[in-house]
């Protein structure tokens, strides 16, 4: 941290340390988030890691109790219900824009799932997520539609805990939805690849809800 601390944009950095933390069970839902403590930890002011707690708020990843602090949010199957429905709609209106990719750009997106699929049988699935968010954005970044592009990678962030929930067995996991988007993408088949798309957010969609409900949250 000590690096990216020079940062101009040090809110920014510091939020994204925390939404790591969260993404990765270090901070659980409930936790306080002590300002005091978070400045410690990141060797920064109070001021940066305020900022930081604010954005963090905004995104719903922190909740904020004027008479209390800071807390890491809840979890709750009506919260993602609601969040995986506006990722649906948006990523397919993104996804219906996109330009063709060139044949590096395919490679990248190659050896991206194949590091998918390394996490996912190691069983890390906080990091799993965080990767599988990558991915996609490298996907979503060859729209033209700059805008919806921002606001489909600032629901995937807030939908970050909620993946890291996903199957905890490695093999229920699997990257053959990825794969099948990479052939479409090659293909140049757009008909292919929203198929593709749909198919998978439904099946996550259903089981990550289903999960939850099941927790009783």
């Amino acid at each position: 941290m000590k690096d990216k601390t020079k940062s101009a944009d040090l809110p920014a950095v510091i939020a994204d340390e925390i939404r790591s933390l969260v993404t990765r069970g270090v901070f659980s839902p409930g936790l306080q988030l002590r300002q005091v403590d978070l400045a410690e930890r990141f060797g920064a002011s109070r001021v940066p890691v305020r900022e930081a707690l604010k954005l963090l708020t905004a995104e719903g990843v922190v909740a904020h109790d004027p008479n209390r602090g800071f807390f890491v949010a809840g979890l709750s199957s009506d919260e993602a219900r609601q969040l995986y429905r506006m990722r649906h709609l948006l990523e397919s209106e993104v996804l219906s824009t996109i330009a063709w990719p060139s044949k590096q750009q395919l490679s990248e997106l190659s050896d991206q799932v194949d590091r998918l699929e390394e996490l996912m049988k190691g069983g890390n699935r906080a990091e799993w997520a965080i990767q599988h968010r990558h991915f996609y954005r490298m996907v979503f970044e060859l729209s033209p539609q700059r805008v919806l592009v921002q606001e489909v990678l600032r629901l995937l962030r807030m939908t970050d805990r909620y993946r890291s929930l996903g199957p905890r067995d490695p093999s229920e996991n699997n990257v053959v939805s990825e794969r099948h988007m990479i052939k479409a993408l090659s293909a140049r088949d757009r008909q292919r690849l929203l198929r593709v798309f749909e198919e998978d957010r439904g099946r996550i969609e259903e089981g990550l809800v289903g999960s939850l409900v099941a927790r009783g949250m």
